[in-house]
């Protein structure tokens, strides 16, 4: 029986590496992969290709982040605020990002297939040609959501609020819409 060690890391400790990975003339992206990182706050850092898979950000604070091309693949955002933060490109696939504030961000292009986003205010959310196949995203609000050609294939929009998202050009095969509030104020949905 192997006991695992977790080792916690300060705010002041994540800027030290966050600006060690960024000085002299080669960036490196930093590494958290499976780091327990619960309510820190990296608000407005360039956290450009990390890699946080399997991480836990519960809680965390990543408001206005870069986050282009990062991986966080089965990471645990439950509850964190992603608001205006870039994730052009970035990998969240099976990630929990239930109860999460992800409005105004920018997921143009990222791969969110089989990710939770259920309970979460996605409110002027860019998810342009965004992967959301078999994504649960139940009793969330995307009022102004922008999902132009996303794969929504298999994903379960059961009891969310949709006013005015943009479903142009999705791809909507086996896409769930019980219970959904204002699906006719939709802009592009055929269903």
């Amino acid at each position: 029986m192997s006991s695992e060690r977790q080792r916690f890391l300060s705010d002041r400790d994540l800027w030290i590496l966050i600006a060690q990975s960024s000085y002299g003339d080669s960036y490196r992206p930093l590494n958290l992969r499976g780091a327990v990182l619960r309510g820190v706050d990296l608000s407005g850092a360039d956290l450009t290709d990390a890699s946080f898979a399997r991480a836990d950000l519960s809680g965390a604070n990543l408001e206005g982040a870069n986050l282009a091309g990062a991986f966080l693949a089965e990471a645990n955002l439950k509850g964190a605020s992603l608001k205006g933060a870039n994730l052009i490109g970035a990998v969240l696939s099976k990630a929990n990002l239930t109860e999460a504030i992800l409005s105004e961000a920018d997921f143009t292009d990222a791969k969110l297939d089989g990710a939770d986003l259920s309970n979460s205010d996605i409110i002027d959310t860019d998810l342009t040609r965004a992967d959301l196949s078999m994504t649960f995203i139940r009793s969330s609000n995307l009022t102004r959501a922008n999902l132009f050609k996303a794969n929504l294939s298999g994903a379960d929009f059961t009891g969310s609020e949709l006013l005015e998202a943009n479903f142009g050009k999705a791809f909507l095969n086996d896409t769930v819409m019980d219970q959904v509030q204002n699906l006719e104020r939709t802009i592009g949905y055929k269903g």
